[in-house]
């Protein structure tokens, strides 16, 4: 048995490779294994939606994958925060707590997406503040579905040009110091996120961190974390393989 954790698959109905990534990667990982998904499993979501293809295959996906015996897990990312319960379980996927404490084969593990450690950016984290008010979710969800498509997409546009500009300015990634305040009472913790998109194995110079593995972005390959009686790994694979 292993823990494998993946992120940032960003799936969407105009890319069917991934999703078809996807279902062949699951499809290797045998029964009693356990499965996070941190984040960002859909490049948007803005509620069920019976004409998404990826929502779709993800439903097929895990539902084959719980038949098998897996365990299947999900953590909100900042593109598919919207996910209940209700929702998470239609996919077939249980829903987690965005901050997730677990200790496997010797090894205290802290699971998030990851966006809560770029704390120096002040304007994403007041975007965060909004968009997860229940308030405001509530009134969101009971727009048409068509509006709710719209609204993504005209974020998605927008989220695409500040990316960029994310990624030239280091006022954009994680600050060690956010990372360390997570640790107090788990020493020692090693933490597995995603959401910068670059992978990496590091070790800041953090009281109670043990080690930070960070996952990237899927596209013309595919990372994941393994955990199992042989230690923690991060691992790459062609995403055609």
């Amino acid at each position: 048995m292993a823990c494998y954790v993946i992120a940032d698959l960003h799936l969407d109905a105009t890319r069917p490779e991934l999703s078809a990534a996807l279902e062949r990667w699951v499809a290797g990982l045998a029964a009693g294994d356990e499965l996070y998904i941190i984040g960002d499993l859909f490049n948007f979501f803005v509620g069920l939606d019976p004409q998404d293809g990826a929502q779709q295959a993800v439903a097929r996906i895990m539902g084959a994958a719980r038949t098998r015996g897996l365990a299947c897990y999900f953590i909100h990312g900042n593109r598919d925060f919207l996910v209940n319960q209700r929702e998470a379980a239609a996919l077939g996927l249980t829903l987690l707590p965005d901050l997730y404490y677990l200790e496997r084969y010797g090894y205290k593990l802290l699971l998030t997406h990851g966006d809560i450690f770029c704390s120096n950016d002040l304007k994403y984290q007041a975007y965060q503040r909004k968009v997860n008010n229940k308030c405001l979710q509530w009134l969101f969800r009971r727009l048409p579905l068509a509006r709710r498509r719209a609204i993504g997409a005209q974020i998605r546009r927008r989220s695409a040009q500040e990316n960029q500009i994310r990624r030239d300015s280091a006022i954009y990634g994680v600050v060690p110091a956010t990372v360390g305040t997570y640790c107090v009472g788990h020493e020692p913790l090693t933490v597995v996120h995603g959401h910068i998109h670059v992978l990496g194995q590091h070790y800041d110079a953090v009281p109670g961190l043990a080690a930070r593995y960070v996952l990237g972005a899927w596209g013309h390959e595919l990372s994941y974390f393994q955990l199992d009686e042989s230690g923690p790994r991060l691992k790459t694979q062609a995403l055609s393989q």
